[in-house]
């Protein structure tokens, strides 16, 4: 079940009250069998990819304790072909953890295919209470984003007006302007 709280605000010039709830998705996710399920899926196959890592780890360290025991007695030859060896199999290594752990890795993707069915079903869940229950804005706890907002709360396109006009040297337009300082 979602956490909410709603506080009831007169708007701004005797307008519709604002109500403003949260959720807190670190709760949400900790309490919901779905999240616990799909956390355990993912830890399977992430596990997987680690026993992959440690195995690769463990033949260049192996290797390097070879050649470290043995290369006095390699010819210089053979000695440059087992070093060529152990570069490419720590290139092999760097590119398996790059590919698996890397910002758009095989961990990010797994992550996202478990936990996104579950974000989109809170989602619309947040949303349908927001609009059912007249919220002006739900903030989510965990990260202080906002979760579900009224499009008419939002300001952005007035602050991307602004900024344009402040690049053109204008002052930006606002809906009043401040008082005339006393005396003036």
């Amino acid at each position: 079940m979602l956490a909410l709280f709603w506080l009831a605000l007169p708007a701004p010039g005797g307008g519709a009250e604002i109500r403003i709830g949260f959720i807190d998705s670190e709760r949400i996710f900790a309490e919901y069998a779905g999240t616990r399920e799909a956390q355990e899926s993912f830890n399977r196959e992430v596990q997987e990819l680690s026993k992959t890592a440690k195995a690769k780890k463990a033949e260049i360290d192996s290797l390097e304790r070879k050649l470290d025991a043995q290369s006095p007695m390699l010819s210089e030859a053979k000695r440059d072909e087992q070093n060529q060896l152990l570069q490419r199999m720590i290139s092999e290594y760097d590119a398996f953890v790059q590919t698996n752990w890397g910002p758009s890795g095989t961990v990010t993707r797994l992550n996202e295919q478990y936990l996104k069915p579950i974000v989109d079903r809170v989602h619309r869940i947040v949303s349908t209470i927001g609009t059912d229950e007249s919220f002006s804005i739900i903030f989510d706890a965990a990260d202080g984003n906002i979760v579900f907002g009224d499009k008419a709360l939002d300001l952005t396109d007035r602050v991307l007006s602004g900024l344009a006009q402040e690049d053109q040297g204008l002052a930006p337009k606002t809906k009043t302007e401040p008082p005339a300082p006393e005396g003036a």
